[in-house]
């Protein structure tokens, strides 16, 4: 159960609007508009949303045909394995687009000597953050399909799903993303330097929007283990899921490379 602080009426319409501990930016479900809590002002970011496209029953279709395919699997997952629970989030994130340019100095010693050196590396990034603390999604691993969004509309959250506020404003995602993208371009710069002695990234932001985009939680069970899948619930493409341990013994080996050759 969500500990809801205190109750308050939006300034837009007059609803009731709970302010749940930890929840910065408020969206209210009467009327759409979004607030930001920390200032006690209308949240002035341009806000987005994502229609999700499937139902319970399609979700139902994708996780079977998923659980079908792929050499790792076990070969009876689709037969033995129970879908225990389903439900549709929208998430909320921060996309910012921005232009990076870091300046790095190291030495590359994969050829048994020590070379020096230094360079820099520009990219543009449309950048993710989720607007949720200590969560366990893998933002990183989600292509958000942003050709899909539209102006932010209260009527295309449907009554099942739930809506996650963020936690935290605009000015605090910015203040994450120079760490997170220099240590992306460190992770660039991996292939052609072996030690990095010093990096410095800049940044030049471009433009930073509000969106948010739906994603099914998909729990289920197999072999007395639980399980879960994450779904985009606009392409219906797996984000990321949890595979059972498959059968390691000969017969098993067996059925697995049948399987893999022909299906």
């Amino acid at each position: 159960m969500v500990e809801i602080a205190e109750t308050i009426d939006c300034p837009n319409c007059g609803a009731p609007l709970p302010l749940v501990a930890g929840e910065v930016i408020i969206t209210c479900e009467y009327c759409g508009s979004s607030h930001n809590m920390a200032v006690g002002k209308k949240f002035f970011l341009k806000h987005s949303i994502i229609p999700n496209k499937y139902s319970n029953d399609d979700i139902f279709g994708i996780v079977k045909q998923w659980m079908k395919g792929g050499f790792l699997k076990p070969n009876d997952l689709s037969k033995k394995a129970k879908i225990k629970d389903v439900c549709l989030t929208f998430l909320p994130f921060f996309i910012i687009s921005v232009q990076a340019h870091s300046e790095y100095e190291g030495v590359f010693t994969r050829t048994g000597e020590n070379l020096p050196k230094k360079g820099e590396l520009k990219r543009t990034y449309n950048w993710k953050i989720l607007g949720r603390r200590a969560s366990q999604f893998p933002t990183k691993e989600y292509e958000i399909p942003l050709s899909g969004k539209i102006d932010f509309d209260i009527s295309k959250i449907s009554k099942e799903a739930k809506f996650l506020n963020s936690e935290m404003d605009e000015e605090e995602a910015k203040s994450m993303l120079e760490g997170e993208i220099e240590e992306h371009d460190k992770y660039l710069l991996s292939s052609e330097i072996d030690v990095i002695q010093s990096i410095k990234t800049t940044l030049d932001i471009k433009n930073t929007e509000f969106v948010h985009a739906p994603v099914w939680e998909v729990k289920y069970e197999y072999g007395g283990s639980s399980y879960e899948l994450l779904i985009d619930g606009a392409s219906g493409t797996v984000i990321r899921g949890d595979i059972p341990q498959p059968d390691t013994s000969a017969k098993g080996f067996l059925k697995g490379l049948k399987k893999g050759l022909f299906g």
